[in-house]
């Protein structure tokens, strides 16, 4: 629990500073939706915050069994999970606006290649294609919007064999078993995923804005 509230604050650093950056070099009016996606991103890690501050703060005051302990650890990863989901539907709306805002950036049409809906794992496959990210940062996507689907539509059941390592993180996956990880998972994975979004928007914007 202390490595979670530890990364939690690590990470609201990151988003407020993300934040701030396009607000200052990327935005270009009131509540631009740029940073918006962070700042909507920072609230909901600090809410996140809040609940692990709390749970973490009534746990340490309580003599709290050994059998209790894994049950204590589930409400964090439970949390923090959902604040991964929505830091991936922050992004994935962002990055839908900005492939409008970006017309001649030629993401769009790429996107939707043989397609009738735009989503952020397209966005980031057509980005790999017009150079806008890199072969390492489009794995990294791939590995992060897998977990993002497992977690959604799978009950964070694998459905294949693998083991992710990204940001310092390593998970096992073993199909129709519950995926492992250390309890700061989702915080990790959302950090990286801020991070990485950060990248692809300063790379689009430098060429296009």
């Amino acid at each position: 629990m202390i490595t979670v509230a530890k990364d939690m604050e690590t990470f609201l650093d990151l988003t407020k500073e993300r934040a701030e950056q396009v607000d200052s070099e990327i935005a270009d009016r009131e509540n631009d939706f740029r940073s918006m996606c962070f700042w909507n991103i920072h609230n909901r890690a600090l809410m996140t915050q809040e609940i692990v501050s709390f749970y973490t703060r009534t746990w340490e005051m309580m003599d709290v069994p050994l059998n209790l302990e894994p049950e204590i650890n589930e409400r964090i990863v439970t949390v923090t999970r959902d604040m991964f989901v929505d830091t991936i539907s922050s992004i994935e709306k962002a990055a839908k606006d900005c492939t409008n805002a970006y017309r001649t950036s030629r993401l769009k049409e790429t996107s939707m290649r043989g397609r009738n809906y735009l989503y952020l794992r397209n966005i980031m496959a057509a980005s790999y294609e017009l150079g806008y990210i890199d072969e390492d940062a489009f794995n990294e996507w791939e590995d992060i919007l897998i977990m993002r689907n497992l977690v959604t539509h799978n009950n964070s059941v694998a459905d294949r064999s693998r083991v992710f390592e990204t940001g310092g993180l390593r998970i096992s996956m073993r199909p129709n078993r519950m995926m492992k990880g250390p309890s700061n998972t989702f915080v990790v994975l959302s950090s990286r995923a801020t991070d990485l979004f950060y990248g692809w928007l300063d790379t689009v914007d430098g060429v296009f804005g």
